[in-house]
This record gives C-alpha cells, structure tokens and sequence, in this order.
C-alpha cells in the first residue's frame, strides 16, 4: 500500500506557495482545479499544471492533481493534467462505479495521446455524499488505478445538513474507511472540518481519531497540518521497536510449535502477531 500521510493541496495559480510545495514535508502535492478555483479562472489554472507538475515532480515530490466533477469540466481538466510528472488523479463527488469509469475512459485516452503506458496515472476517488457511502465497496474495488478513496467530510456534512464534527462524521467516515481496507488501498480523509490550522493539539487530536477509525493519511490545507498528519499516520520508533520485538518472539514461537505466548503480561497470537507485521510495513520494515 502506497505511504500517503499527508497530501498538501497547492494554489496552482500561487507562484509562491509552489515555490515552497517541496519543503513542507509532505508525501505528496494536490495542484487543485475544483473548489479552490473560481470558475472564471479555470481555464487559465489548467495552463499552469503542467509547468507545475514537472518543476514539482522533478524536486522528488508525488504529485497528484484534483480535478473537476462535471463531465465537460472533468474533460478538459484530465486533458491538461495527465503527464508523466502526474502521479495521479483526485477526482471529487463519485457517486457510483460508473461516474468513475467515464473518468476511467478519459484518462485513458489522454494517456494514449501522451504516450504513456496504460495504468500510469493512479486514482482517489472522493466520496461526499449519502449515496456514495453504500457504493463505497463497489467503488473501492472498481480500478487498479485507485491506490485509495477518499472521505470528503465538508461536502458529506453540507449534504447531511451537519456541522462537520467527529461525534456526527465518524461513522460514515469509518465506513470509507473499511471499505478502503476491505479493497486493500488506502484510506484518506479526516472525521471532522480539515478547515483548522492554528490550533496544533486540536490537529492531532482528530488526526489520531482518524487513525484509529482506519485511516491512512489526510489532505492538508496549509502546511502547519502537515507534521501532526505524519505523526498520526506515520510509525513511531517505539511502536517500531515494539511491533519488531512481537513479530521476532511470536515468529520464534511458532518455530517452536507454539500458537500463543505471553510477552510483558500480554497475550501474543495471530491476530497481535498481524497487527504487528501492519505497522512494520507501514514503516517500511517489512515488505
């Protein structure tokens, strides 16, 4: 499963905000073409992706590129977007498998017109609203492309008619967020507004909800959000070391015919022994 703790989305029309995109610590770029954009500027922004895809590309970052919704929008953007330097798509408000294969047909399209090998430009798929969440599965297993979907809690709350709080937004977001596992991609998104910034415990406080309701990572608004995102993703040197200390005894246990052990007064079998393997790979420790 691709690392996406922290998506940074980027002001493509902003020279000095890209400026700055690659050092902010993030495991990856969103150059915006949707909300981010008044319509009257649309099309100068999808000039601009381009030039901003291969200067941030080529600074090491993933760069991704959030599309429009709209089929004639979505057309052009897909268009403009899909290049070599474009890791992938994120493509907002899908409602149903077959919204996501008409972006499916222009991707590929555009990729045979760039001359890029089928399957390069990889998916997010946003879900925001009601009848997205009971295609959440069907979605989530709809593309190889996809390498995560996506939980849009503004768009699902303004649909709900909520305020995008954690005690209102968790369960529709934990059921994105099982659907991700049960397709075996990746979880983004957040129970609550990502909207704050200026309040650092607030940040990691829903991030670390996020976490234990199954997420993967999260998109960030403004830089500030991205080490907290990285750190509630992410795996600390202590759940490190003690994930390789499971997963060495439990190992040498079963070498030995055992099933079950007990370490520091806790039961060790499979299901701890899985968990623990997870977080290594999350590490990077374990292939």
């Amino acid at each position: 499963m691709t690392q996406l703790r922290s998506l940074l989305f980027v002001p493509v029309l902003e020279p000095r905000f890209l400026a700055k995109a690659h050092q902010r610590g993030a495991d990856a770029v969103i150059l915006d073409l949707e909300d981010s954009i008044v319509p009257q500027r649309k099309a100068e922004a999808r000039t601009l992706i381009a030039g901003a895809a291969a200067e941030l590309a080529g600074r090491g970052m993933r760069v991704f590129v959030r599309i429009n919704s709209e089929p004639e929008l979505a057309e052009q953007d897909v268009a403009a977007s899909v290049g070599a330097p474009v890791w992938g798509l994120f493509v907002p408000k899908v409602d149903t498998v077959g919204q996501l294969q008409a972006h499916i047909g222009r991707i590929e399209r555009a990729e045979r017109a760039a001359g890029l090998a089928p399957g390069h430009t990889r998916l997010v798929a946003l879900l925001e609203t009601p009848l997205s969440l009971f295609n959440a599965l069907d979605i989530a297993r709809a593309s190889e492309r996809l390498v995560a979907i996506g939980f849009g809690v503004e768009d699902y709350a303004a649909a709900m008619e909520q305020l995008p709080e954690p005690e209102a937004m968790s369960h529709a977001a934990q059921m994105v967020a099982i659907a991700a596992r049960a397709a075996g991609i990746g979880a983004i998104g957040l129970p609550g507004s990502i909207a704050g910034f200026s309040d650092p415990a607030a940040l990691a406080s829903l991030a670390g909800l996020a976490r234990r309701l199954g997420f993967t990572g999260s998109g960030c608004i403004h830089p500030n959000q991205v080490a907290p995102f990285n750190e509630a993703f992410g795996v600390s040197a202590e759940q490190a070391a003690e994930a390789t200390e499971v997963a060495r005894v439990f190992e040498d246990a079963m070498a030995r015919g055992l099933g079950a052990i007990a370490l520091h007064g806790r039961m060790i079998d499979i299901p701890v022994y899985q968990r623990a393997l997870a977080t290594l790979r999350r590490a990077g420790l374990r292939g």
